[in-house]
């Protein structure tokens, strides 16, 4: 698998969600790309993938899925989110399950 970029080339939370073609709803992502990310980086760290080579398929994948979990865990209502974030969760509370929601590319 032949990428253009790797992980330290990455700039932002799209890059990295384009990059593992992972599917995000952008209000989401803007209000929590920086926890997204911290939890992707500590998912990776305690998996032992955080400096693996992200050119092998299967190291991707697992990375990719990791994103994925640090996105599920940020889209999750939770009684501290609900109380601190009303507004947020009166408008967009509700789950989008991943195969609803559209990759950047798709938009265009």
């Amino acid at each position: 698998m032949m990428f253009d970029k790797n992980l330290q080339d990455l700039y932002d939370a799209e890059d990295f969600f384009e990059f593992f073609k992972v599917p995000y709803h952008p209000e989401i992502l803007n209000v929590s790309r920086v926890h997204i990310l911290k939890q992707f980086q500590k998912y990776l760290k305690e998996s032992g993938y955080f400096e693996s080579n992200e050119s092998e398929k299967e190291v991707w994948n697992i990375q990719r899925a990791l994103l994925f979990r640090a996105y599920r865990d940020c889209v999750k209502p939770t009684p501290i989110r609900q109380k601190f974030f009303p507004e947020f969760y009166k408008k967009n509370g509700a789950f989008f399950p991943f195969d609803q929601i559209r990759q950047r590319e798709e938009k265009k």
